[in-house]
């Protein structure tokens, strides 16, 4: 609840400034991740539904159903070949909708690995 609060907070000043000084950019950086803006990006998705696709392959007495990436972020700092994603996804269990937190690197389009994926609690 906390966390969500300081979201809350730190992206009302973000917009805040960026809305009066100018040239400023308005983007959310929260502990060394920055807040990816498009998470409707195909390739977004495709991550989300990738990692639910992992998990699933771990824990098939459980399947999971994706529903959609609700927020995504990097890293602030660029690593040159890794790319480093954290995504918030959305996934059904027997039709009861969940939150989940996923954490992988994407190498390119071939190489991946999941990280983590666990229950995100609001």
């Amino acid at each position: 609840m906390a966390s969500r609060l300081l979201l809350a907070v730190v992206a009302i000043v973000t917009v805040f400034v960026a809305a009066t000084v100018p040239g400023v950019t308005a983007y959310v950086v929260i502990k060394g991740w920055r807040h990816i803006q498009n998470i409707s990006d195909p390739n977004i998705q495709e991550l989300g539904q990738w990692a639910v696709t992992e998990t699933n392959k771990v824990s098939p007495s459980s399947l999971l159903t994706f529903s959609k990436v609700t927020s995504a972020w990097k890293p602030e700092l660029h690593f040159e070949t890794t790319k480093y994603r954290l995504l918030l996804i959305d996934a059904s269990r027997s039709g009861v909708m969940h939150n989940y937190e996923a954490l992988l690197i994407v190498e390119n389009a071939h190489t991946r690995k999941l990280l983590s994926f666990e229950g995100h609690h609001i």
